[in-house]
């Protein structure tokens, strides 16, 4: 029966508070990545609408003298000129949150290796970190 109990003891893993706290960060920074992976995702698309309303907007410029531009919940009546300029406008402010966004993302996988190797190194394959 001795023998039995030091089996069992040799194969239990005792986890210390700051290794929790560890993984309980590995998992928050898998959590906002994940977000961040949606936003950037959901930026995509709003680049490509406004890619496509400018493509829009050139293919008839010729044959319309204004156009009609979402402003919120309203359509307001611009030239082509000034469509372009608030296309543009609208195209750089989404390029730089992506680029933010990509930032962080590249922040915090680089933060999640650290933890990851830090935690495999104690803990080997009795612990699974693979956010992918």
């Amino acid at each position: 029966m001795v023998e039995q109990t030091a089996a069992v003891s040799d194969h239990e893993i005792h986890i210390k508070y700051e290794d929790q706290e560890k993984i309980n960060q590995f998992a928050r920074y898998n959590s906002k990545l994940l977000e961040i992976k949606d936003e950037l995702t959901a930026k995509g698309k709003q680049l490509q609408n406004l890619n496509d309303a400018a493509q829009d907007v050139e293919e008839l410029e010729l044959s319309e003298d204004s156009f009609p531009f979402e402003l919120g919940e309203v359509y307001v009546e611009m030239s082509a000129e000034q469509a372009n300029g608030m296309i543009s406008t609208y195209r750089s402010k989404i390029e730089n949150e992506i680029l933010g966004l990509k930032d962080k993302a590249g922040d915090i996988e680089n933060n999640m290796k650290e933890l990851k190797s830090e935690l495999y190194a104690k803990f080997g394959s009795a612990i699974n970190l693979e956010y992918d």
